[in-house]
């Protein structure tokens, strides 16, 4: 094993509080959990839970990057040859499974139930998730836009776009219990007449 695998003692404590804290925060909501339960489940005293994380905000932010990384969030590659309908249609199945798994929905109920009362839940939440996913997206859409493959002057707004027609057709409506899940062809075709929407709006052709 090489030194750099081998973790320090302070290393390994953050790691406990950290996974501590996603599974009382995802299990009984944010609120309700104490910094001194936290320290008590990860077995260290409530001085070292400060010294890793000043406040319980900043270890809700931890929380929600270490659950997003293991979510392993759809990639898009702007170097790649592949089609650019293919890969878009890729990066949405690949989303839809990601937003649909049993841990991003319980963080995401979290924030929504508990960002009343604490906002900066919601900052924490789109900073360390649903940023770094729009900006995947726009890099890859510009890099199209500029080999002549799409037509966009904006790339964050087209992203915003994109994912807006993704999960307003087969995710939020399924969440809120508007209606079930398709089935998987009926949601093949619901993702093609997406991405063909989207070209129409900024196809090249």
């Amino acid at each position: 094993m090489k030194d750099k695998d081998i973790k320090t003692v302070s290393e390994i404590k953050r790691e406990s509080i950290t996974e501590a804290a996603a599974e009382l925060f995802l299990s009984n909501g944010f609120g309700s959990v104490s910094m001194d339960e936290i320290a008590s489940k990860a077995e260290v005293s409530k001085r070292t839970v400060y010294n890793h994380f000043s406040s319980k905000e900043m270890l809700f932010a931890e929380v929600v990057r270490m659950t997003w990384s293991r979510l392993e969030a759809p990639e898009l590659d702007p170097c790649s040859d592949t089609p650019v309908a293919v890969e878009l249609k890729s990066f949405s199945i690949k989303l839809l499974e990601l937003l649909r798994s049993e841990t991003f929905t319980k963080l995401l109920r979290l924030v929504m139930g508990e960002a009343g009362r604490f906002p900066v839940l919601n900052e924490m939440y789109s900073e360390n998730s649903v940023r770094p996913m729009l900006a995947t997206l726009e890099e890859y859409l510009k890099l199209k836009s500029e080999q002549g493959l799409l037509k966009i002057d904006d790339p964050a707004l087209a992203s915003q776009q994109f994912l807006g027609i993704i999960k307003e057709s087969l995710f939020w409506p399924v969440l809120l219990g508007i209606y079930p899940r398709p089935e998987k062809k009926r949601e093949q075709e619901i993702i093609d007449s997406s991405i063909k929407a989207f070209f129409k709006i900024h196809g090249n052709t």
